[in-house]
């Protein structure tokens, strides 16, 4: 008999190659070490994977093009009110899904947990709170208030104010992924106070990802991995470094930088620019969309590696906890006393910070001093490795679960003790990676 079922809505999921996936995984494996059974309902495909408390539910507006009235009216919604969001209809049909399974394990103390984005998981979990009477537990990756339509019609730009209080209100907790996305629901909703929480993203400690050997050579490489989208513009660092290069203060023989992923209009310099960098030798572009595994390795064996945010004062990408286990200097585009910028200082890697509004001299002196830290890997902090890590995460929201059903929060961490192996240095008999083979 099932005793603690926690229903999870998490449209991203594995196999699918997308760090929106990372959330929800790490915590039904963590909590079901815990005594939970976490069933997950996910729209990416599980064909071929053997995990029986994940559903599949497929998402009719992909499944199904053009097929049927609900197809045309989603079609509509997403046009002219809710552009780019997905999982409407499928909302429907995994809050049945979950109402079905629930129901057919009576006796269960059942927990809602919508991860977000996208709107679908939000209104998959209002469905079912709202038919089932079960708790709520809302996880924002991003914020509603920071979501899109910044140039959308004014009747869009009211659309997700209207949706982030309707959710505040109906959901049991609120979880934020940083503190100062957690600050911003205080001050915007002061009256649920009692509901908003803070777990950070992190990393799997059975998972860590090592540094690797830098390719031989002379040049510097300095990797960006993921989209560029939605303001992560990287004009400035590369029009820097083009100056530092005409100037002389930079060789174009003695860096590159690899950008893979691909980019959305506005995040580049113009088509003349990307082509003389080109041919001068120091950017490569990767556009066409890579499986994880290889641009993970691009970056474990880059000599430095940047980052991109300057578009958010509240959110960290989810690609600096990688970054951060590699341990190679992080050269960011990040907004002055953010977040990221904050999780920086404390991480014990080196790092270098420009920000928006910085004067090209300002940009240029900070990148030219960027590449002349040494590349060797170091050792996380403590700090870091014991705040984000999955297991210490978990515990925290076993504890939110807990407080929902006026259960007594556990004493002592839920987890075994790891083997003295498990626990030792990523490095063997050394802090340090060389920087060369």
């Amino acid at each position: 008999m099932i005793e603690n079922l926690i229903l999870i809505f998490a449209y991203h999921f594995p196999p699918e190659n997308t760090v929106g996936a990372d959330r929800p995984v790490r915590f039904s494996k963590y909590l079901s070490r815990m005594g939970y059974t976490c069933r997950v309902f996910t729209a990416a495909d599980q064909t071929g994977r053997d995990n029986t408390n994940v559903e599949y539910i497929p998402d009719p507006f992909l499944t199904q093009p053009s097929r049927g009235l609900g197809w045309q009216v989603e079609r509509a919604v997403r046009k002219f009110f809710l552009p780019s969001e997905v999982g409407l209809r499928w909302s429907y049909l995994a809050s049945r899904a979950a109402s079905s399974y629930a129901r057919a394990h009576l006796g269960a103390r059942v927990t809602i947990f919508s991860t977000f984005p996208p709107l679908g998981t939000l209104l998959a979990g209002w469905q079912l709170a709202r038919s089932e009477g079960f708790p709520w537990i809302v996880d924002f990756r991003d914020p509603i208030s920071e979501k899109r339509f910044r140039n959308g019609t004014n009747l869009q730009k009211r659309i997700y104010p209207w949706l982030e209080r309707a959710v505040a209100r109906k959901a049991d907790a609120l979880i934020a992924n940083t503190d100062a996305a957690k600050s911003g629901l205080l001050q915007r909703f002061p009256e649920f106070a009692g509901k908003i929480h803070s777990i950070w993203n992190g990393f799997d400690p059975e998972e860590r990802i090592l540094p690797l050997p830098v390719a031989a050579g002379d040049r510097r490489i300095l990797t960006h991995t993921g989209e560029l989208y939605d303001g992560r513009r990287v004009t400035p660092i590369l029009e820097s470094i083009s100056r530092l290069i005409a100037s002389g203060r930079l060789s174009s023989q003695r860096i590159r930088v690899r950008l893979i992923g691909s980019t959305s209009e506005g995040m580049l310099p113009d088509v003349e620019f990307l082509r003389r960098a080109h041919a001068e030798g120091w950017l490569d572009l990767i556009t066409e969309r890579i499986p994880r595994r290889e641009a993970l390795h691009a970056a474990q064996s880059s000599d430095s590696l940047l980052l991109l945010q300057p578009q958010s004062a509240t959110q960290v990408p989810g690609k600096l906890f990688e970054y951060l286990q590699i341990g190679r200097p992080i050269l960011a585009f990040v907004q002055r006393n953010s977040p990221a910028e904050r999780l920086l200082e404390r991480s014990g890697v080196p790092y270098r910070c420009i920000y928006p509004g910085d004067s090209p001299e300002a940009i240029d002196e900070t990148i030219a001093g960027f590449f002349d830290l040494p590349s060797t890997a170091v050792l996380a902090s403590p700090w870091f490795d014991e705040r984000f890590n999955v297991e210490h995460q978990a515990h925290q929201l076993d504890e939110i679960v807990r407080s929902l059903h006026k259960e007594p929060i556990r004493e002592k961490n839920p987890f075994p003790q790891r083997p003295a192996a498990q626990k030792a240095s990523r490095f063997t008999n050394t802090q340090k990676v060389e920087n060369r083979p």
